[in-house]
């Protein structure tokens, strides 16, 4: 506990220049926007033409079980794991390498899983859906979904395209296996995949652009004078 309470205190006191609101709205201001949006326009779709397709969907899926008992993989996928395993990993590194984009990778998983939990959370407890199994009502959006897509959306952005494709491989089965469970809707795993990828890229794509105006601090010693130079980048 004392482990991950210290890697939640440095996670938070890593070098940042963006302010909360950017970072609460980074979804819809970043280059993020555009998946962000595809995703909500789904979901909207999807709830609109509930009895046409999320109705016969959800039955069809409870029915054949498609997954079987490989659904407890997804569950498990969606509690956390790998994104705790990523950020720890990310942060180990970074301590005994020394290594700057390892920990720009732990903050980056921290924040996005932080912030896209706590939009699913509000959405959760104020829409108050109840769940197609009935034991809930806190169906919408998929709280698995949303950090899986998370994990997911990071690694996709921080390394090249087969970690991306496994991760994403990993969130898709996490997502179907909420239905397959009968304890979500499409349209749940769907919103849940919308705000996990809207925020692991867009705090992504926000970083990226805050380290473009960063300041450089360059020291200058000669034998003729000493000082430094301030340089921005743009």
């Amino acid at each position: 506990m004392k482990f991950f309470s210290s890697l939640l205190l440095v996670s938070f006191c890593l070098t940042s220049e963006a302010s909360v609101k950017e970072e609460l709205l980074s979804p819809v201001q970043t280059e993020a926007s555009t998946p962000f949006y595809i995703g909500a326009g789904i979901t909207l779709t999807l709830s609109i033409f509930e009895d046409a397709i999320v109705d016969p969907a959800q039955q069809e899926t409870v029915e054949n079980k498609p997954l079987g008992s490989f659904s407890g993989f997804g569950d498990a996928m969606g509690q956390l794991v790998p994104n705790v395993l990523y950020m720890t990993g990310m942060y180990w590194h970074s301590r005994y390498a020394n290594d700057l984009d390892s920990k720009s990778n732990a903050r980056l998983m921290f924040k996005a899983t932080l912030y896209a939990t706590m939009l699913t959370t509000l959405l959760k407890y104020t829409i108050r859906e109840p769940r197609p199994n009935g034991e809930a009502r806190n169906s919408f959006p998929s709280g698995h979904t949303t950090t899986a897509f998370a994990f997911a959306s990071v690694v996709a952005a921080r390394h090249n395209i087969y970690w991306g494709v496994g991760a994403y491989s990993i969130a898709t089965i996490v997502a179907y296996s909420r239905m397959n469970d009968n304890a979500h809707y499409v349209h749940d795993v769907v919103a849940g995949a919308t705000i996990g990828i809207g925020y692991g890229l867009g705090l992504h794509y926000l970083e990226k652009k805050q380290d473009k105006l960063s300041y450089n601090i360059i020291p200058i010693f000669t034998k003729q004078k000493s000082g430094i130079y301030l340089v921005k980048n743009f």
